[in-house]
């Protein structure tokens, strides 16, 4: 039925667990878990500035969708500047004058995966995964002082600040709004897509040397590879048969055809008909008696 033996492209996570843990997993398995280890090892341990700032898409992602009014990791500079000690600025407070909560304990700069000081303002390389937020809140309680001076806030709203201005929160403004029209968008197209999927696909491969044979009862038999795939989660068991009445099929192997989700298996198929009945000839995978997959090639001739 398969020359070549079942294509398994996915396998089962426990099943080859056990088969990794025994030394039965095939060299494949092996090569690949080696393969991203290595990576993962590389990219992670000695390549992450680089990673961030070169190869992660999110940063520019961010930068694509941002706006004044998007809420992403700032600095309230109105508030921490001028950057002075904890005691100086506690002195200063004493006395009635202003004084800046940012005491300049670069933890801010110490917990970023990259580097980056925030308080020079926005980078285009943070991910704002918010570690220098929660480094400074916990400064900030030590000190007695509250808490989000570096925050997730819009850039609008630092302006509003240095300005004296309270902030303002505008959720649904026109780029939100658009924003939310597209993936709106983008889910009913996947879920159309998902709902006209194909369950499988069949593919034919013609032999080429020969193109045909000529049997000694007189006919021609073209010899075809058949390669279908299960797309489904279920075992699928598939009759193969042909749309043209007057050409026979043979199948080298069982039918139905029993296939494994997610396996491809080859099929030989032998395909008889006339001198010069050269023509189309389409391929019908029925389960059920329905039609579930089809391909057309064609079946050459010597001119008769």
């Amino acid at each position: 039925m398969d020359r070549h033996g079942p294509r398994v492209y996915f396998a089962d996570a426990f099943e080859t667990l056990g088969a990794l843990a025994t030394g039965a997993a095939s060299s494949v398995a092996y090569a690949w878990i080696g393969i991203i280890a290595a990576l993962t090892y590389t990219l992670a341990g000695f390549a992450r500035e680089q990673v961030c700032t070169w190869m992660c898409p999110w940063p520019r992602l961010q930068g694509a969708i941002w706006d004044p009014e998007a809420l992403t990791v700032n600095y309230r500079d109105y508030r921490g500047e001028q950057r002075i000690s904890a005691k100086k600025a506690e002195e200063l407070r004493k006395n009635g004058q202003a004084a800046g909560d940012c005491v300049d304990c670069f933890q801010c700069v110490a917990v970023c995966p990259i580097g980056i000081d925030i308080r020079e303002g926005p980078n285009f390389a943070c991910i704002n995964c918010g570690l220098c937020v929660d480094a400074c809140d916990s400064v900030m309680t030590k000190l007695s002082r509250p808490s989000g001076l570096i925050a997730y806030e819009s850039w609008a709203n630092v302006e509003r600040g240095r300005a004296g201005q309270p902030p303002l929160r505008r959720v649904l403004r026109p780029k939100t709004l658009g924003l939310l029209a597209l993936v709106v968008a983008f889910a009913c197209g996947l879920g159309i897509a998902l709902q006209h999927r194909s369950t499988g696909s069949i593919t034919v491969f013609h032999d080429r040397n020969p193109m045909w044979t000529t049997l000694s009862s007189g006919k021609i038999r073209n010899g075809y590879t058949l390669r279908i795939t299960n797309k489904t989660g279920v075992l699928q068991r598939l009759t193969v048969t042909l749309q043209e009445s007057d050409l026979a099929l043979t199948l080298v192997g069982p039918s139905p055809l029993p296939i494994e989700p997610g396996v491809t298996i080859d099929v030989r198929a032998m395909v008889t008909g006339d001198v010069g009945q050269a023509t189309a000839v389409t391929f019908e995978a029925r389960e059920g008696g329905k039609v579930v997959l089809s391909a057309t090639d064609r079946f050459a001739s010597p001119p008769s």
